[in-house]
């Protein structure tokens, strides 16, 4: 190229070699230290200061500087104090604005103006006097004197202690008599007087449907329940309203909710949650009967597959295996794997013609509709094409999700295991890691084709009932299962008997006994991780308690 110099690659620590090479559109003679690595025209870095340079700068600085002493600071000047200059008998002194006199002025500039002496002022009334006259005695002297600066937060505060002063003297007569409580600001009043409408509603409706019994009612009484300022009369009066309140006390009679039916030896789980409404403790056994009778009707039958032509159970094992990783790097929550497992046992129970090449398309589309139903934030369906390697179009995603809903009956209220497990857990007085060791094993057990005919409320029974033994027991010592976990209090809420869960409990000992060695390892490798605080990888489920778990004859 014409009029371009070519530089050759050199050593920049070769400083002789590195002298030579000239920078372009920079003169050699301004050239005093080396160039920034790989930036040989870096002119920042290589040009020196000259003294030009240096006398605009510090011109410029001097009318920075010229500038800012000129210009005053923008901040609220209420919360400033404002000194002036005056002459008392000859002599200089420094006088703030609040009128106190200050020795020196260095002393007045140390005095801050504390938020009392800036209190927001706004419409006097008889009943919001009760902050405001804590502060004018402790204003009131600051205010005296005539040589000060009148600024508007000092006219402010001097009408409003005037003000003061001419109730003080109208109500200095009836101040033994009446007590003034403070009450809400104007700009207050409205939200709360509905808001006090609503929680009187709130209270007069729960007491309607609850009706609880009153013993000794009394006007004065029930007058003190209520949240909003009351204006006390006379002492001799609020005595005498004291002792009677004090003797006509209301006593409630306790409703029971469905929990307190129970049997002498079963705990009462929801003791102490009423006043938590997610809990809704006074209908979650109600919700829970509504369960178990839901998933008695729409079952999974026992070998549901004998009617396919083309798909067997280990085809569904390793569909669901792929279905779980996949669940995992999408971080979806533990239903939408669950329930993306029951759509599919419940399509291909129902649809007995289904094809071998449409097998990984109904698990796909069955993770769609699990995540768009139990997700808040699902993934595109632009996610689930990538994850089949394109294999399936949004389109024909489209359409299975319309057959899946058709063969379905557009029904996806069947019960999940987690949903049971949570509930047993409360009545177990669980730890997480409790917790945590039966969901690996719920999701273990949801694999195997053999145990997919059980009810979701037998398999996280079950799922607790293994790892109450495995983690309180012995694990040197080759006990079995022990009933004693399964208390009453557990029989009771989960419906099942330890005699019943034991067969259960074993296939599942099993299936985790011989998870590191088997072929479909995406829960076994979940579970390592820490937040599932590496429980395929514990000793209890590789121990001797297990080994007799798994061999004992039940």
């Amino acid at each position: 190229m014409v009029g371009t110099t070519v530089l050759k690659r050199v050593d920049e620590n070769e400083s002789a070699a590195f002298k030579q090479v000239k920078k372009i559109g920079v003169s050699t003679t301004e050239v005093t230290k080396r160039a920034a690595l790989g930036d040989l025209q870096n002119r920042g870095v290589v040009r020196t200061i000259t003294a030009k340079d240096a006398a605009q700068k510090d011109l410029k600085d001097t009318k920075l500087q010229n500038a800012l002493r000129a210009t005053k600071a923008r901040v609220d000047t209420h919360w400033k104090k404002t000194t002036t200059t005056t002459t008392v008998g000859g002599a200089t002194r420094t006088n703030v604005a609040t009128g106190e006199m200050a020795p020196t002025a260095a002393a007045a500039q140390r005095k801050v103006l504390t938020r009392s002496n800036s209190v927001r002022l706004g419409t006097t009334t008889t009943t919001g006097l009760g902050g405001l006259q804590r502060h004018a005695s402790a204003n009131s002297h600051l205010l005296v004197g005539h040589n000060k600066v009148k600024t508007l937060t000092t006219k402010l505060v001097e009408n409003k202690v005037q003000q003061v002063k001419i109730i003080n003297k109208t109500t200095n007569k009836t101040e033994t008599d009446v007590t003034v409580e403070p009450s809400l600001r104007r700009e207050d009043s409205n939200l709360s007087r509905k808001s006090l409408t609503k929680i009187k509603a709130a209270i007069t409706q729960n007491a309607a449907t609850t009706k609880p019994t009153l013993v000794k009612s009394h006007s004065a009484a029930a007058t003190l329940s209520r949240k909003e300022p009351v204006v006390k009369t006379t002492e001799t009066t609020a005595t005498s309203t004291s002792t009677k309140s004090a003797d006509n006390k209301l006593k409630i009679v306790s409703v029971q909710t469905h929990s307190s039916k129970l049997l002498d030896d079963v705990k009462d789980i929801d003791e102490g949650d009423s006043e938590n409404l997610v809990l809704v403790s006074d209908y979650v056994n109600d919700i829970y009967s509504y369960l178990f009778k839901l998933e008695a009707e729409q079952p999974v039958a026992k070998n549901h597959l004998e009617g396919q032509a083309e798909v067997y159970a280990k085809m569904r094992a390793v569909l669901i295996d792929w279905i779980n990783e996949v669940h995992t790097q999408f971080h979806l929550a533990a239903e939408t794997f669950q329930l993306a497992v029951a759509i599919i046992d419940r399509y291909l129970q129902a649809v007995k013609d289904t094809k071998r090449s449409h097998l990984q398309l109904v698990g796909v589309t069955a993770l769609f509709i699990a995540a768009k139903y139990e997700e808040l934030f699902p993934p595109a369906i632009a996610d689930f094409i990538y994850i089949t390697d394109d294999t399936y179009t949004g389109k024909q995603i489209r359409q299975m999700e319309l057959q899946i809903f058709k063969a379905l009956d557009c029904n996806l209220s069947r019960p999940l295991p987690i949903h049971f497990l949570r509930r047993f857990s409360k009545a177990a007085e669980a730890e997480d890691n409790h917790h945590a060791m039966s969901k690996y094993f719920l999701e273990l057990a949801m694999i195997e084709y053999d145990m997919s005919h059980y009810k979701p409320s037998e398999i996280a029974a079950a799922s607790l009932f293994l790892s109450l033994n495995l983690l309180k027991e012995n694990t040197n010592m080759a006990t079995g299962l022990n009933n004693k976990h399964w208390n009453s209090t557990l029989e009771w809420y989960s419906r099942y008997s330890p005699e019943h869960l034991r067969p259960i409990a074993k296939k599942i000992a099993t299936v985790a006994r011989n998870a590191p060695n088997a072929k479909l390892k995406a829960v076994y490798t979940k579970y390592q991780a820490s937040k599932f605080q590496k429980v395929s990888t514990r000793s209890e489920l590789y121990s001797t308690l297990m080994d007799s778990i798994v061999s004992s004859k039940e």
